[in-house]
């Protein structure tokens, strides 16, 4: 079973009153329960709805229902939060946001991401007619004529589908026009989409879970990797931003925390250490161009664990299973296998091999990867600050593993593709085969999603974040291409020797 997440919340009484928020239903948002007891150590809450025809209870996260009390409503916290400066930071921030003019556009926005987000039913990114004309029948009492007349002027570009800021942009020209103003431009609007697009940035790169929220432990794990900030200044950031002190940091406090300090900087940037001034952008590390990701195996597991720790020995074992089964697929083809006479193959079957040759080298993902990480790639001291056992040592044994990975992967599918007699065999082997490519990311997946220790899954999510810097050598930029040429040539070679001999 997948492992949990230990936290701990600061859980009200059975009985209390709530409302769900967040969830990815639409139905069920806004709706109000009582809950009637907790699951699985606190991390679910039994709530049974008061709102429906008939009696009816959902079980959601801690994060997910607003608790009622005579105050202002709030989210479910974590309990284990600092109390000093960045707690002071956060409350007068909160305050001074609730009071913010600017907090009428914030929640605009949130309506429109929340709009976009019910509408794009496929979650593919974009919203199409078939998919914009089903939300609002389901959600509008308009005609026929006035939902397509809403498209097209949603539709800015006349692409046929609505993007995220297509929607923002809708109904920040709704707003203005209800002001009485004409067309979408003015200052603070353009900051605020400004801002919903760093945050959606910030979002894409540090919310690994996919969740929508931004745990304590994603946001470090991000700003180590992106930034040279200290763990001090990390923590008063996180502080900064999670305005409602949950724990968690949404799409919505970011766009807040960014407006502000566009406003408040004048344009002109603002630190958090040293006094030095940077956007909030360059403050979270979302202009790194000049990096690049990791490659998602457990060879880069192997690379950023510990040395003889878990993480270690997990990678070597997966690399010496794969050898392994490898090993005895090629002692299998060498001993219990050979290359057919060129005369007995037939020339459909000859010129099929030449063209699957170049998809053989296409598909060896180990190999490619490896080509690209020495030609465009770098190990560099400043690694050692962001993961302290990523060493120089580790980073060229791991891609060593990879290559020798991808070379008798190569070796064995090229073998059986050129010791074939018919078509219908080539393209079976080439399918019966790719599982065996896949046994290190599985691993990997394994680990990042909880199935083993807790150790595998904080290494395999380093993986995830972080990278490495790009190297600006011009000629050594062109060695993976011609590495690849040179193992096509390699191929074409033994191809026309098992032809001749």
């Amino acid at each position: 079973h997948k492992k949990k997440k230990n936290m701990s919340y600061n859980l009200p009484p059975e009985g209390s009153r709530v409302r769900l928020i967040g969830l990815k239903n639409p139905s069920l948002n806004g709706q109000v329960g009582q809950i009637t007891g907790y699951a699985q150590g606190g991390e679910r809450v039994m709530i049974s709805l008061l709102d429906t025809p008939s009696p009816s209870v959902v079980k959601v996260k801690p994060k997910q229902m607003e608790v009622f009390t005579d105050g202002p409503r709030r989210r479910m916290a974590s309990r284990s939060r600092s109390n000093g400066y960045g707690n002071s930071m956060r409350r007068g921030l909160s305050r001074d946001l609730r009071d913010d003019a600017s907090h009428e556009l914030v929640q605009l926005l949130k309506s429109a991401d929340e709009m976009f987000e019910m509408a794009d039913t496929s979650g593919d990114g974009v919203i199409s007619k078939q998919e914009f004309d089903y939300y609002m029948k389901r959600n509008t009492k308009h005609s026929k004529e006035m939902i397509h007349d809403a498209f097209r002027m949603i539709d800015r570009d006349g692409d046929g589908e609505i993007t995220m800021e297509e929607v923002r942009k809708a109904f920040l020209q709704k707003r203005r026009e209800v002001n009485g103003k004409s067309g979408l431009g003015g200052g603070e609007e353009d900051e605020l989409l400004m801002c919903s697009r760093d945050a959606d940035a910030l979002f894409e790169r540090a919310d690994t879970s996919g969740d929508g929220y931004l745990s304590k432990m994603e946001f470090e794990l991000y700003m180590k990797r992106n930034t040279k900030h200290s763990d001090i200044a990390i923590r008063e950031l996180f502080s900064m931003m999670d305005v409602d002190n949950d724990g968690f940091i949404t799409r919505d406090e970011v766009r807040r925390v960014f407006l502000r300090q566009k406003k408040e900087s004048g344009g002109n940037g603002a630190g958090i250490e040293g006094g030095e001034k940077m956007s909030m952008g360059e403050l979270l590390g979302l202009d790194d161009d000049d990096m690049n990701e990791l490659a998602d195996d457990v060879y880069n597991m192997f690379f950023l664990s510990r040395p003889c720790g878990q993480a270690f020995w997990y990678a070597l074992l997966i690399f010496a299973l794969k050898t392994g089964l490898f090993v005895i697929i090629a002692i299998d083809l060498l001993t219990n296998k050979s290359f057919p006479d060129g005369s007995e193959v037939p020339l459909l079957v000859k010129c099929t091999q030449f063209l699957l040759l170049p998809v053989a080298v296409a598909i060896e993902e180990e190999l490619i990867v490896t080509f690209f990480i020495y030609s465009n790639l770098k190990w560099s001291p400043v690694i050692l600050e962001l993961n302290p056992y990523a060493y120089k040592y580790k980073y060229h044994l791991g891609n060593m593993m990879r290559l020798i990975d991808g070379l008798l992967f190569l070796f064995i599918n090229t073998s059986l593709l050129l010791q074939a007699v018919d078509i219908l065999s080539m393209f079976l082997n080439f399918a019966a085969l790719q599982f065996l490519q896949e046994i290190d990311n599985i691993a990997l997946h394994l680990a990042r999603d909880g199935y083993l220790t807790e150790n595998l899954e904080e290494v395999a999510n380093d993986v995830t974040l972080m990278k490495l810097p790009r190297n600006h050598n011009g000629m050594l930029q062109v060695l993976d291409s011609l590495l690849l040429f040179v193992t096509f040539v390699v191929l074409v070679v033994a191809w026309v020797l098992v032809q001749v001999l």
